[in-house]
């Protein structure tokens, strides 16, 4: 805080203190890996239904790929292990390697060989599109929050509370 060395707090943040919600922490290894297909798995980190943020852990097997998708507002990702990039592109997002899409990207993830597992961040919802374009499906901060309690609940798991 701005104090002065009288203690005096010139910018009047102690009275906001009291407003500040706590801080979450969330142990990945408390959240189970939720099946989407035979190569995809995703552990939610956050599912903020207020805001419609939403961030998970992405894990595709060897050539495995995340079908062809429209962003509504940009992403976030960070690689963590192996290896991934858009059949649309020519570049390879390899561990430690951040990309931003941009609103309105279209493109469809491919895992290298040995797969990979990267931390995304969202906004608003994932259209999956077909060749010429028609929506086919829908992925958003609702629908992933739905699949998890609803794979929590199969397998007898009590969810954590990502909603923050």
């Amino acid at each position: 805080m701005a104090e002065t060395a009288s203690g005096e707090d010139q910018l009047g943040l102690r009275p906001l203190k009291a407003l500040t919600l706590d801080e979450r922490v969330i142990n990945p290894d408390d959240i189970p890996w939720v099946p989407y297909t035979d190569t995809i798995w995703v552990k939610p980190l956050r599912l903020n239904r207020r805001t419609g943020m939403w961030a998970n852990l992405t894990k595709v097997v060897g050539g495995g790929q995340v079908n062809r998708h429209y962003h509504v507002n940009g992403v976030i990702g960070y690689v963590l292990e192996g290896s991934w990039y858009y059949a649309e592109k020519d570049w390879v997002a390899r561990p430690g390697m951040m990309v931003w899409e941009p609103p309105g990207d279209v493109h469809t993830l491919m895992s290298g060989e040995e797969g990979t597992i990267t931390l995304f961040q969202l906004e608003g919802a994932l259209l999956y599109v077909d060749e010429e374009d028609n929506v086919v499906g829908f992925d958003d901060v609702l629908n992933h929050t739905k699949t998890y309690h609803d794979y929590c609940a199969s397998q007898g798991i009590e969810p954590v509370d990502l909603d923050y």
